[in-house]
């Protein structure tokens, strides 16, 4: 469509006809269209300058072309609103239809007749809002800029606008397909502190090519029908990405679902069949990921070994762990956690598994520090909360860190180790609350956890394992419940993280569980590349296109 109305306004989408009176013969028209719109008084003598030279034109245009302002071509008006306050300005039913900005996002035609409120008369004559006459181009000048229209009777807009009442009335479907191709340009160029604006003058000055009136019927005519064919095709996509989409829906319900290893084979086999048809936007991988770790901590992933230390053996170990530990005052009393029954557990676990509150098997559960960041470089590096959520793979990016300048003492509780799982504790988007990232080979570097991340450390328990339970669909869903709002943020605190109910295989599986699911998450990570790929080549030649086509 940007395109489309690119080609109309350089005067490439239609051939130009000899026998078209040249455009500079537009200029005593103009002349006479203003003198009778004055004359009559539907404009009050325009307050910004016409005829301005344009030193420099913007690009080339045919020879029967002639660059003009705006100005130029129509008296440029603002609007007003009336006093909120003052009822005998507002109308209850129809009288003058007054539009605001907003009323234009929802607009589907080119012409409009109101918006969501009416004006009295007094209420016009009160205020400075003024009465335009049917064929004026609306342009919203402001919050946002860009909204075009075209007046299907007489109307008034409130001080979002600067429309154009055009000196030929002819000349108002090329005047809104040029405003349509130049708002996001216009955008582009306007300023403002509490909000962005083009000033009456400066939309004035807007250089516009204009054709001649016959050459601007065809290109409207022409623009209608390629915009209606662009419709169409939009219509045909979307029904075909509807198809697609429950397409992928319905493959990956049946991944989900598959409850032996021949099922689960079965599914994966026709995802993978039809890789390319069902999963076509970077965003369709997020899904398969999320589905692999749900399955991986159901046990339908790897098989079960009968000589496989049972978990329960593994959670008394820890259990005897933690005590020694707090008899040498290595780490606090464990704190109190919900008692654990079979009817609240999310789904049954395999034999050999077992149930667990994720309390149970940690050995720190701690928030970050809370200090003054800098990013002078001195001091302790300390992790933004983004180093834990914007990756991927669930991976800490160390290098995502500003400084904060404490003593050593302070800062020791709070360095991070390989190994450590970080949790997102508040933040805007509940997609990141409780989310996990795994903190990677650190070698001899101390990096801070800042207080938004709560630190978590297992005791005899698989990491990755624990990274990808956490995460999973079944465990998110408890998060979810959890999360509270405060403040515009959401979150999550510690005690709440220790209560979830985690699935835990014997120690052996979750090492060839985690080994499965790096094997399946490399398989997304090529899938999705070759889908980034895909996309770069596919906008570079469409880009490389246009780009030929309008020279």
């Amino acid at each position: 469509r940007e395109f489309v109305l690119q080609l109309a306004v350089r005067g490439k989408l239609v051939p130009q006809d000899p026998d078209d009176e040249p455009a500079g013969s537009l200029l005593r028209q103009l002349k006479a269209g203003r003198k009778r719109l004055l004359a009559d008084k539907t404009i009050a003598k325009p307050r910004h300058p016409s005829g301005g030279r344009i030193a420099e034109e913007p690009f080339e245009i045919p020879p029967t072309w002639t660059w003009l302002r705006l100005g130029d071509v129509g008296a440029i008006v603002g609007g007003g609103t009336p006093k909120s306050g003052e009822p005998s300005f507002w109308a209850d039913g129809d009288d003058v239809p007054w539009l605001t900005p907003a009323d234009m996002r929802s607009q589907g035609s080119r012409y409009v007749s109101r918006g969501n409120r009416d004006i009295t008369s007094e209420g016009l004559e009160r205020s400075s809002a003024q009465l335009l006459p049917a064929g004026s181009v609306l342009f919203s000048s402001r919050a946002p800029i860009g909204h075009v229209g075209i007046a299907a009777n007489p109307l008034s807009t409130n001080q979002g606008f600067k429309s154009c009442v055009p000196y030929i009335a002819d000349m108002s479907e090329y005047l809104y397909l040029f405003l349509k191709w130049a708002g996001p340009r216009i955008d582009e160029q306007a300023t403002g502190t509490t909000f962005k604006e083009i000033s009456g003058k400066e939309f004035a000055f807007i250089p516009i090519p204009v054709p001649p009136l016959t050459e601007q019927h065809r290109i409207v005519a022409k623009v209608d029908e390629l915009m209606d064919l662009l419709n169409r095709l939009e219509e045909v996509r979307h029904r075909r990405e509807a198809i697609r989409s429950a397409s992928r829906d319905s493959a990956l319900a049946a991944l989900r679902v598959a409850g032996t290893a021949d099922e689960i084979k079965a599914a994966w086999t026709r995802i993978a069949a039809r890789m390319d048809d069902l999963f076509i936007a970077l965003a369709d991988v997020s899904p398969l990921r999320d589905i692999v770790f749900q399955l991986a901590i159901q046990g339908q992933l790897t098989p079960q070994k009968e000589d496989d230390e049972p978990a329960t053996t593994l959670l008394d170990r820890i259990d005897e762990e933690k005590k020694r530990l707090v008899r040498e005052k290595k780490i606090g009393k464990p704190k109190h956690l919900l008692s654990l029954t079979d009817d609240k557990v999310p789904f049954p676990v395999p034999d050999g598994w077992t149930w667990c509150r994720l309390g149970s098997i940690l050995r720190h559960c701690r928030n970050g520090i809370s200090a003054s960041p800098n990013d002078d470089g001195i001091g302790y590096p300390m992790l933004r909360i983004s180093a834990a959520t914007s990756r991927r793979d669930a991976v800490v990016d160390l290098d995502d860190h500003r400084f904060s300048d404490i003593p050593p003492k302070k800062a020791d509780p709070y360095l991070i180790e390989a190994d450590d799982l970080l949790a997102c504790r508040f933040n805007g988007n509940l997609h990141f609350v409780g989310r996990v990232s795994i903190v990677p080979d650190i070698v001899d570097r101390k990096i801070m956890h800042p207080d938004k991340l709560i630190k978590l450390q297992a005791i005899e328990t698989s990491p990755q394992y624990l990274c990808y339970a956490m995460n999973a669909e079944s465990t998110r869903k408890q998060i979810h419940e959890m999360a509270a709002t405060t403040a515009g943020n959401i979150g999550i605190n510690g005690k709440q993280l220790q209560n979830l109910l985690i699935p835990i295989p014997p120690l052996a599986e979750q090492y060839r569980i985690v080994s499965k699911v790096e094997e399946l998450m490399r398989i997304t990570d090529q899938l999705e590349y070759h889908l980034a790929t895909k996309k770069t080549i596919h906008d570079a030649f469409s880009t490389t296109a246009i780009h030929h086509l309008a020279k």
